[in-house]
């Protein structure tokens, strides 16, 4: 008797993968599940039957077996989607609909979608990945539409019944996108400051930075002698009408005087840390980050006073 008809645009090997997953943990041993694969050209369906005599000896509970099936179905067809022909979704939305990026962004941007889908967490309080969410989201689909049919198409049912699914799919894709290109925008402009400094003459040898507890920047010679605020302004009095914030004039003061290296002290009153990382970035191999030092115990003195 047939219980079951699957279509899929799948190869021999997924195909048989499809079927290891709803089958894994079906156990029942009075009644006996048997499949076959029925190939025409690139679409595979597979058909689950059960044989007459299993039917005869089992009657009573027949329902009851056959409600199990289609959970074992929903589990498996749901793994599926999710574990094997998710990337393979996520790839045409991304060449059919973004045509903007080139082909190994594409391939970058599926490389960090892959490590997304993985690693990330729906709902941090209770530790559920998204992974687990997409699928629970997908069972559910599924077991209401094999309570009333006794075929589907995989392609079919995501592309027409998966809306909600799909649209999640595209939402994290735009925002992996975002992040992509933001991450690009970001490293084309550390790569034009690092030319400005580059072809910029040196104003001082060495420049030391004291950032006190409110996160403010001062800034003292070789000699740890205090530069005044005043030469410092002076330097980039073009700037200086632009409203810039404490880390913005940071970072211009260094690339106007262009120091040869740089040492900070007390880095952990830095409020934005991530402005460390971006001057490592522009004075590749000229930032150094001091403990303990003459300035630093000079300072520490003054503060405890």
């Amino acid at each position: 008797m047939d219980l079951l008809s699957i279509t899929l645009y799948e190869n021999a090997d997924n195909t048989n993968k499809l079927v290891d997953m709803i089958l894994k943990n079906y156990c029942n041993e009075d009644i006996k599940i048997n499949n076959e694969i029925v190939n025409n050209g690139k679409i595979n369906t597979i058909n689950f039957y059960i044989d007459e005599e299993s039917i005869e000896k089992n009657k009573k509970r027949y329902n009851e077996y056959i409600n199990a099936f289609n959970h074992y179905v929903a589990i498996g067809i749901s793994n599926y989607i999710v574990d094997t022909l998710e990337i393979k979704i996520v790839e045409k939305i991304l060449y059919a609909n973004y045509y903007f990026l080139k082909g190994n962004e594409k391939r970058t941007i599926i490389e960090q979608l892959n490590k997304c889908f993985d690693n990330e967490i729906y709902d941090r309080s209770i530790d559920v990945p998204y992974k687990l969410n997409r699928k629970a989201k997908i069972l559910y689909k599924l077991l209401d539409f094999l309570d009333e049919n006794d075929n589907i198409n995989i392609e079919g049912f995501v592309n027409f019944r998966l809306r909600n699914y799909l649209e999640d799919l595209y939402e994290i894709i735009d925002r992996v996108i975002e992040e992509y290109v933001m991450e690009k925008e970001y490293k084309e402009f550390i790569k034009l400051l690092k030319y400005f400094v580059d072809i910029q003459e040196s104003k001082i040898e060495l420049i030391n930075i004291v950032v006190d507890k409110t996160g403010m920047y001062h800034f003292f010679d070789e000699k740890n002698n205090l530069i005044n605020d005043e030469y410092i302004r002076g330097l980039i009095s073009d700037l200086v009408d632009s409203n810039l914030n404490n880390d913005d004039m940071l970072v211009s003061t260094l690339i106007t005087i262009a120091p040869k290296k740089i040492v900070f002290h007390f880095v952990s009153n830095v409020k934005n840390t991530e402005i460390i990382e971006t001057i490592k970035n522009i004075f590749d191999g000229k930032v150094y980050i001091c403990n303990n030092c003459r300035l630093c115990n000079i300072n520490r003195i003054i503060k405890e006073e």
